[in-house]
């Protein structure tokens, strides 16, 4: 009798045993999975978060070249401009000159004239412009 209730005793501990473990091993299924699930989780958020850095950085560093083209262009337009400009003022300095250097010599002997007045304010505007042109270096 006492080895009966040793082998039932045994026998019930040993399916109670094989229950726990099945337990056990089921939980511990579960929770590998779900640890699987987050480190591949993990591994994509890593990835997207590493590309979505590339592309800030690319469009920071986009918008930081366009930026320089921009300010090269404008820079470019601006000595363009400049350029024309006195290219323009230096034509009609060259082409009036003579005749304003007539009227400064010669224009208080013509005061009478209708036109002398005029002619006085070309020149004082005529001098206000030259001074706007850039002084010519001399060629040795």
């Amino acid at each position: 009798m006492i080895k009966e209730i040793l082998i039932v005793s045994l026998a019930t501990t040993s399916f109670l045993f094989l229950i726990a473990y099945s337990f056990m091993a089921k939980k511990s299924s579960k929770l590998v999975k779900e640890i699987s699930t987050l480190y591949i989780d993990n591994l994509a958020l890593k990835k997207f978060i590493d590309t979505q850095a590339d592309s800030k950085l690319t469009n920071q560093d986009i918008h930081n070249e366009n930026f320089v083209k921009f300010l090269s262009d404008s820079r470019e337009v601006a000595y363009n401009y400049i350029e024309e400009f006195q290219a323009g003022l230096d034509s009609f300095v060259s082409s009036v000159e003579p005749e304003i250097n007539y009227f400064k010599e010669h224009g208080d002997l013509i005061s009478m004239s209708p036109n002398y007045y005029s002619l006085k304010k070309i020149v004082e505007e005529y001098d206000k412009l030259k001074k706007l042109l850039p002084e010519k270096e001399e060629q040795k």
